[in-house]
């Protein structure tokens, strides 16, 4: 600690005035990062500590990833407010944080398209005017993304296919409805793709386990005929790395009957030498 550094009146009250904040509110991780940003990035903490870090530490007994993590759930929340999505914690807005920072790329008119597509997106009934306390929208994080980056792509110059006679035109050449068209069928192809994607690996069979080492020695045992070896080579690879390869060999000619392709550990080069003799 130290206080070569003393804050001004205002700093003091200031100071004061967030760490009540970060009291009050360790539950609710917006106010939390925010305050903790305000006095890292203000040097609050320069009167009695030489380092935000040992603040933290001493203070409130945080480490730097967790306030670093607040922190950054905060940020992404900000951004995300505007849109009506409001995360329920720190590890849900973090996990929008890909989108937050397409987001803050965008132009404000941008920013107002990826509102208005997560409104359209968004499930159960939408808000009217008799119907402002209705709950914040539940738009998943990764079609969040893919909507922040399809408006940041359709540039005034790029080409597209007019929504109604299907002519490839201009995007800056379509009217105000005719270029959120556009950009609503982008979003939906490539939300559909992603959806699909991530169904068919939610169904996709679990990956076969393999022992290397048992499944080296059962090989050896039931499956090499007479005079053949199953080798594991270890050899540089030019670059100062080492490279791995595990091979079936005819013992007689030495002949390579079967091999894997190279790896930086035995067990993967069992596991490829595996997957080839499949």
């Amino acid at each position: 600690m130290t206080s070569a550094a003393p804050l001004a009146p205002h700093e003091s009250a200031r100071l004061s005035a967030l760490e009540q904040t970060v009291r009050d509110g360790l539950r609710d991780f917006r106010r939390t990062g925010q305050a903790l940003s305000e006095i890292r990035d203000n040097g609050f903490y320069r009167a009695s500590y030489d380092s935000f870090e040992a603040y933290l530490q001493d203070r409130w007994g945080f480490t730097p990833p967790q306030a670093s993590r607040l922190i950054d759930a905060s940020d992404v929340a900000r951004v995300l407010d505007p849109l009506g999505i409001q995360p329920k914690n720190e590890a849900q807005a973090r996990s929008y944080r890909a989108a937050a920072r397409i987001i803050t790329e965008l132009e404000p008119e941008q920013q107002r398209v990826v509102a208005r597509l997560v409104e359209t997106a968004a499930p159960g009934t939408q808000p009217g005017p008799d119907h402002e306390d209705d709950a914040p929208w539940d738009v998943p994080a990764a079609e969040v993304r893919i909507m922040a980056s399809v408006v940041k792509k359709l540039q005034p110059d790029a080409l597209v296919h007019h929504p109604d006679s299907g002519d490839e035109v201009p995007f800056d050449t379509l009217s105000n409805p005719e270029r959120f068209e556009v950009i609503r069928t982008h979003v939906d192809q490539k939300t559909q793709a992603y959806r699909e994607k991530q169904e068919a690996k939610a169904s996709a069979p679990p990956p076969e386990k393999i022992n290397w080492a048992d499944w080296c020695l059962n090989t050896a045992a039931t499956s090499l005929g007479h005079g053949q070896r199953l080798e594991i080579s270890v050899e540089p690879d030019g670059s100062g790395a080492a490279r791995a390869v595990a091979r079936i060999v005819d013992g007689a000619t030495g002949e390579v009957l079967a091999a894997g392709a190279g790896a930086v550990t035995l067990k993967k080069a069992v596991l490829n030498l595996a997957a080839e003799t499949r």
